[in-house]
Formats: structure tokens, sequence, C-alpha cells
């Protein structure tokens, strides 16, 4: 059995991984004494993981320089977030030999594309939708601070309100789809995989190279260490 930890900018996801699977859990602590390995892939510094976990002795850190990372992944960017790396590995686990690309939908909006090789090709970073709305309220003086809210917003906006969240909201699906559809065009043997909370729906037409899966960073760790 192992403990997965991946701790993120916004919050810490919790996962255990043993001969049923991989799944979330909230009770790690009743299971650090018993655990084979804690894993971790860490973006949020060292004050964001737990004293326990960083004392345990068979704590492994995941991070672009790790040895693991070079046995997956080839010309790894400078300070490559572990995240990243994470679900870069989790992603030519189950599909190696192919081009990829790897899309985290989170905090930043992310994309890695990988050579059917393991080479990274290259990638981009925007702020996710949370964060979006975030700064157009910081950074203006009558805009309100708003939460995500539910499912698509229309895309005419018909209030401030909703007009934010079709700018945030919409446009990092559009964003998403654009990438994707460019990418295609450059690679046409393109597999994508989608992470992340705010993974979005996307049109019939790429629905077939397309794999969402909340848990791909975790499966990373596991396939790095194991």
């Amino acid at each position: 059995m192992y403990l997965l930890f991946d701790i993120g900018n916004t919050r810490m996801k919790t996962a255990v991984a043993d001969n049923c699977g991989i799944r979330k859990t909230e009770e790690w602590r009743q299971l650090l004494d018993t655990t084979e390995a804690v894993l971790v892939c860490n973006v949020a510094g060292k004050t964001a993981l737990p004293e326990e976990v960083a004392r345990h002795p068979r704590c492994r850190m995941l991070t672009w320089q790790s040895p693991e990372t070079g046995r997956w992944l080839k010309r790894i960017p400078h300070g490559l977030g572990a995240d990243r790396v994470a679900a870069d590995i989790g992603a030519r686990s189950m599909c190696p030999g192919r081009t990829l690309l790897i899309i985290d939908a989170g905090t930043c909006l992310t994309f890695d594309v990988i050579g059917s090789d393991g080479t990274i090709l290259g990638g981009a970073i925007s702020p996710g939708t949370a964060l979006r709305l975030k700064a157009m309220h910081e950074h203006t003086s009558a805009l309100p601070l708003l939460d995500t809210g539910h499912g698509h917003p229309p895309v005419l906006g018909h209030d401030t309100a909703t007009a934010m969240r079709s700018g945030a909201i919409n446009g990092v699906r559009w964003e998403t789809e654009g990438y994707i559809r460019h990418t295609l065009a450059l690679y046409p043997d393109l597999i994508v995989f989608v992470t992340g909370g705010d993974s979005t729906e996307f049109p019939a037409d790429l629905q077939p190279i397309i794999t969402c899966d909340r848990m791909l960073v975790q499966k990373g760790l596991l396939a790095a260490f194991t």
C-alpha cells in the first residue's frame, strides 16, 4: 500500500494505492504507520507539506530532477512543476509510444506536449477559471469577486456576474479546445489526457482522442516510484 500526496496551490489531494487500485482518502494519518511508502509531488512549498509526512522514513518526493523522472521523460525543462511531471509520467505510463498532450485544469491551466519517445516538446501555462475571476476583481474597482458557479454559463452574459463567468469559464473551455485542435494539426497521432478540478466537456469529434482522468497525477506518482 502507498499513500499519494498531490499538494497544489489551492488544496492538498490525498489518495491510497493498493491491490484494489487508487482511491481518494482523508484518513491518511491512520495509514502512515502501515504504508510501504509515501509518494509526494508538491508545488506549494515546504510549509504546505504536513510535518508528519515530511518526517516519514519512506517519504519520496518527485521533482523534475528526480532520477525517476528521467526514466520516463527527456529534455525536461528546468523547474518543471512536480504536478506536471507526475501527470506527464501518468499519461506516458498508460500510453507509451504516442505523441501526448497533457492538460491540467487547476489553479493554472497547463499544457504539456510530449513526443512519442518521451521528449517534452514544450507547453503553455495560463490562469485557471478561479484565477481569472479573482484577477478581474482584484485589478478593477467595480467587478465583484465570484466563485466559478455550476455548469456552463451562457455565452452572452445578461449581467456583470454572468458576463464574468462566461469570459472565465467559456474562455478556459475554448482555449483548451483550441490548443487541442492546434496540436492535433501538428501531430495527427495525438492522444490527449485531461486532469484537474476544472476539466470541461469537449465536442464529439474530439472525444475519441481524449481521456479525462482525475487521478492522473496520482497514477504518475505510483508509476514513477514502483
